[in-house]
């Protein structure tokens, strides 16, 4: 891959960071962990990034404490290279990390954020703030992981910028008083890396039932309006999709609703028709009056349904609606054929 960007561990000792992160710099320093240590990095990890544990079972977090790593990142480092092979999980402990994304995939990683503007990379994509996690969607279950499809680049403490630490004022010679001081941090982002080998052994399996990121890149490239897009725009539009399950016989879509999303059929299949408004001209066939003096038209009345179209897998729906904003309103209805799984893009 593209190297080691992150400082040099000698480098730590001159960097100020709040007190439970430099703990946790000092605890997984060390290949030798101890009972003590493990708890110790549960503990911190559990703090300052808990959703990394959810849904774990003990044995698997203190197998994670045990060989997981922490490294620092200076401000406009490079994390890792688009084109990168896939070292570890990482996720973000202090500071933050921004994604960029260029249209295609290089095989080198000469690059780095020193050499000039961040544009080289792509375009940006999204920020990862503290607690969140990123690098999973190059892993696959069988071993073959796929190279990294973007760069990630350290934003350093990202408004962490101060602390408050302990320190002591002499009022005497013999006596010493402990106070607050504020002190400037520095500009460096904290990650934990869990290994690939360890993620996948201990993590993979509870989070490939969580994340949908990967899901829905593949949707994409598999769907007739998406397959031809760039890289950077594929990522993009995957991390603001969203997933929903219908029920056979459950409408998606009601004709007349105004359509607010972008949908694309993860699995399953709908049914997609039109009901065709009755004529002007009742003819005094099925209708009533409420008590109100309205109408009530029987179902020959409420128009005929006609059927237009069955679609299924990677197939979209909205598009119309989505490229021609006073259009927004549906004129057809969708109904699940099936129970169905859908991507919706607002």
């Amino acid at each position: 891959n593209g190297g080691d960007h992150s400082l040099a561990p000698n480098d730590s000792n001159a960097i100020i960071l709040d007190h439970e992160t430099q703990r946790l710099v000092n605890a997984t320093s060390s290949s030798n962990r101890n009972h003590e240590v493990i708890e110790e990095i549960l503990e911190l990890v559990e703090k300052k990034a808990p959703k990394l544990f959810d849904g774990l079972a003990t044995d698997n977090k203190i197998r994670i404490a045990r060989f997981c790593q922490v490294k620092l990142y200076a401000n406009d480092n490079l994390v890792f290279h688009q084109g990168d092979e896939p070292d570890a999980y990482y996720t973000v402990i202090r500071g933050a990390v921004s994604i960029y994304a260029r249209h295609s995939s290089p095989t080198s990683s000469k690059a780095t954020p020193d050499e000039g503007s961040r544009t080289k990379f792509g375009v940006f994509i999204t920020q990862i703030p503290p607690g969140e996690s990123f690098g999973e969607l190059s892993f696959n279950e069988n071993g073959n992981h796929s190279r990294r499809n973007a760069s990630v680049i350290s934003d350093g403490s990202h408004g962490q910028a101060r602390i408050r630490m302990k320190s002591e004022s002499h009022h005497s010679h013999s006596t010493r008083t402990p106070h607050q001081c504020e002190l400037e941090a520095s500009n460096v982002c904290v990650l934990l890396l869990v290994p690939e080998k360890v993620y996948m052994s201990e993590m993979f399996a509870r989070h490939s039932e969580k994340h949908h990121t990967k899901e829905k890149m593949d949707s994409l490239r598999k769907s007739v309006l998406f397959k031809h897009w760039p890289m950077d725009q594929i990522v993009k539009v995957a991390y603001a999709m969203k997933k929903k399950q219908f029920d056979k016989g459950s409408t998606i879509i009601q004709q007349g609703d105004r359509l607010e999303y972008l949908w694309i059929i993860r699995e399953g299949a709908v049914r997609v028709s039109h009901r065709v408004p009755p004529p002007n001209d009742f003819r005094g066939r099925d209708v009533s009056f409420s008590s109100s003096g309205k109408f009530n038209l029987g179902k020959e009345q409420q128009g005929i349904s006609v059927e237009i179209a069955n679609l299924g897998t990677n197939d979209v729906i909205g598009l119309i609606e989505s490229l021609e904003p006073a259009a927004r309103k549906s004129t057809r209805e969708v109904v699940a054929s099936c129970n169905t799984e859908m991507f919706f893009l607002p």
